[in-house]
């Protein structure tokens, strides 16, 4: 019975990795191509505030061609989720050895 925990720890920690991953990467990619504020654009931005937070104005962005910005910051917070996210789920899969 108890290997199931760990089993369904790790499966809540793959699922929230997974939103969280595509939120970022939606976030990133919106920006980098400059979406315009249509509701869509906001849920995503809303959603992904909250993880952004902690890493705001880290790093200056990068433009491209005058018109495409690469947000550092996020590219940077979706590589720190990762590795928290990779981390948690080595962990549990040692619990459930």
């Amino acid at each position: 019975m108890k290997a199931k925990k760990p089993k369904t720890f790790s499966r809540l920690i793959s699922i929230l990795l997974s939103v969280i991953q595509i939120l970022l990467c939606l976030f990133i990619i919106l920006k980098f191509f400059g979406a315009k504020e249509v509701p869509f654009v906001q849920w995503v931005n809303g959603l992904s505030t909250p993880l952004l937070t902690p890493f705001f104005n880290m790093f200056e962005p990068v433009t491209f061609a005058g018109d495409y910005v690469l947000d550092l910051s996020a590219l940077f917070a979706l590589i720190v989720y990762s590795g928290v996210g990779y981390i948690l789920f080595k962990i549990m899969d040692m619990i459930g050895k």
